[in-house]
């Protein structure tokens, strides 16, 4: 009878531990950010991992949630993972980052890069040269939570963080709430054209704020327990991400109208 108690509970364990690792939970921001991920479901993030989990055998399952609510979920162990985090010292104690053998962020195992530009209202003098601002008085608005704030406030900017949608940032500009909006340039260019009247008093400089890469941070927790799993999915994320497959879906997202 132990014996057949001992097959039970250690049949019980490893079904246990089959489970936790073929079913994870990733949460992400929950407004639109084109192309990367959408509130319809869609987006290219989804479109690599959605590899990434069948190549693995994983289940991935993903919660939309504000982006501070992302991170603090995964920190507290709510979420396996959260994407797509850029890189920040103190995110560190939130979640882990896929690193090199130098202990820093490995850019090669991204999920994606992407660029930061500096919107303002048509015909303000308002600019940026790639080293400084000029002829900017008033405060620059950035979505809640983002990294791009801390650019902003090194070069001594008021920054206004009250907002997390991107289309409500525009119009704050627009109505001269803020004197220049600083966003992804594939979001803001995405949200200028679906709101054509909006394009018509707000243009976007040439010289880009910023570019950087973003990534899958898996949770302290799955480290702890399965270091080996996490490595696989980042591993699996830098191969699918280089992968025909995924060129051929990107290139097909990006070219729909």
């Amino acid at each position: 009878m132990f014996r057949t108690l001992h097959c039970c509970v250690l049949g019980l364990l490893l079904g246990a531990s089959v489970a936790a690792e073929s079913a994870l939970r990733f949460c992400h921001e929950d407004q639109d950010s084109y192309p990367w991920v959408m509130s319809d479901g869609s987006g290219l993030n989804k479109e690599l991992l959605d590899l990434v989990q069948q190549q693995l055998g994983l289940q991935f399952t993903y919660v939309a949630v504000p982006w501070k609510r992302c991170l603090a979920g995964l920190q507290h162990g709510l979420y396996d993972g959260a994407f797509a985090a850029s890189f920040k010292p103190e995110r560190q104690r939130m979640g882990r980052y896929p690193l090199d053998a130098e202990g820093r962020p490995d850019t090669l195992r991204r999920l994606h890069s992407s660029r930061y530009t500096l919107y303002r209202r048509a015909g303000s003098a308002v600019s940026w040269d790639g080293r400084r601002f000029s002829h900017l008085n008033g405060r620059v608005g950035s979505l809640s939570g983002f990294s791009i704030r801390d650019l902003l406030l090194a070069h001594g900017l008021e920054v206004d963080e009250s907002s997390r949608d991107p289309l409500a940032l525009l119009q704050m500009l627009e109505h001269g709430r803020i004197e220049a909006a600083a966003l992804q340039t594939q979001r803001g260019d995405f949200v200028l054209q679906a709101n054509p009247q909006l394009a018509q008093s707000i243009e976007k400089l040439p010289q880009l704020l910023e570019e950087k890469p973003y990534y899958l941070m898996l949770s302290n927790a799955l480290l702890a327990h399965e270091p080996d799993l996490a490595e696989r999915i980042w591993a699996e994320v830098q191969r699918q991400r280089e992968s025909a497959v995924y060129q051929e879906r990107r290139d097909a997202y990006l070219a729909k109208p």
